[in-house]
């Protein structure tokens, strides 16, 4: 994609995790994404421990840059659909399984996660992305 398309697209900061069969579900939800997005970038990926008690599995974690010409609402919802598509259930929460976890951080400019933001494993991701973000 050339510098002026990626200029007049919405630009997403996206955080990927999960705790369950964690390889093929990074590998599945690449293959979703890819589907998903004109064109999308992922960092390296890291293994964090849980927190909270409800969860007992190791995650594994990666962040992700996209570029898309839809608008929030709808890339939030086919994120959703996304998750479901894979086996994420509403439910999995409280036996602390997490097939697959994609939230928005950054739209654009604009923080959407304040909190996630200033996670360990996203501050340690984000240097590997070859792109500027904010930029």
């Amino acid at each position: 994609m050339s510098v002026y398309l990626q200029a007049i697209m919405n630009k997403i900061l996206l955080s990927i995790g999960t705790n369950e069969n964690r390889e093929a579900s990074l590998v599945l939800c690449h293959q979703l994404l890819n589907n998903l997005f004109e064109e999308i970038h992922y960092s390296e990926t890291s293994i964090t421990k849980p927190y909270g008690v409800k969860y007992h599995n190791d995650f594994l974690n990666q962040l992700a840059i996209a570029y898309t010409e839809q608008d929030k609402e709808d890339i939030h919802a086919a994120l959703k659909e996304l998750e479901k598509k894979m086996g994420r259930k509403a439910s999995d929460k409280e036996s602390g399984i997490v097939v697959i976890d994609i939230d928005i951080v950054i739209w654009n400019q604009e923080i959407i996660k304040a909190t996630d933001i200033e996670r360990t494993y996203i501050k340690d991701l984000l240097p590997t992305l070859d792109i500027q973000l904010l930029s």
